[in-house]
């Protein structure tokens, strides 16, 4: 997680500093929202009007989605950034119940899981990060095929080297990222959160990329 200090002005004024609003295409009169967690923490959070959602690798299907339903012109603007924003509050609750779901013993190391077994995982020797499942994302495992499951431990493996050598989603608030690959003619998503500070990453979500759309559709 990046670290940003600023000075507060006379009148409580703050300045952001040029990359934070760069990274959430912020300019001037946007609205944020500053959030206060249990333990005294406090984020900052873009306004639904400045956000670039972390949902934008599913643009094209969103779009997709809203043409099939006579959506053109601004109609189709202004459904595309509330269906993103949506998908993106999706995510961050993904990430928040995956943390909390750890905390309370709720999750499992990604070698132990049963869906694995049958792929000979090699664990001599540890990575930086410890990469964990949650039932949700055990659950997506299981109904992978066998010959996209044989695919997923050199994915793990990598994360627990590097989590941030991926692609990192546009979000406000946490350290989404998502790894891609490809089995036979699709391609395929491992979604996962970053919380640096206890050198952990709790998987989100793993599937086809189609298949995340939906799922994160009937979740929202």
């Amino acid at each position: 997680m990046e670290t940003y200090r600023v000075k507060v002005g006379a009148k409580g004024e703050i300045v952001l500093p040029l990359d934070l609003r760069k990274l959430f295409g912020l300019v001037a009169e946007d609205t944020l929202d500053l959030c206060v967690d249990s333990e005294g923490k406090v984020f900052v959070r873009t306004a639904e009007r400045s956000v670039r959602p972390l949902s934008d690798f599913f643009e094209d299907l969103i779009i997709g989605d809203l043409l099939a339903d006579g959506c053109t012109g601004d109609c189709l603007k202004t459904k595309l950034l509330k269906c993103k924003l949506k998908l993106s509050t999706v995510l961050d609750r993904l990430s928040e119940e995956a943390h909390r779901a750890h905390k309370n013993g709720q999750s499992m190391k990604w070698w132990e899981t049963q869906a694995l077994a049958s792929q000979s995982i090699n664990k001599t020797s540890k990575g930086i990060y410890d990469v964990m499942l949650t039932t949700r994302s055990i659950h997506d495992l299981v109904v992978l095929r066998e010959e996209e499951l044989r695919e997923i431990p050199a994915v793990f493996k990598s994360l627990e080297q590097d989590p941030s050598a991926f692609k990192r989603l546009k979000g406000p608030y946490y350290e989404t990222y998502r790894v891609s690959f490809r089995c036979g003619c699709k391609e395929y998503r491992v979604v996962y959160t970053v919380f640096a500070p206890e050198n952990l990453i709790v998987v989100l979500t793993v599937g086809a990329r189609e298949v995340l759309y939906e799922r994160l559709k009937c979740i929202a």
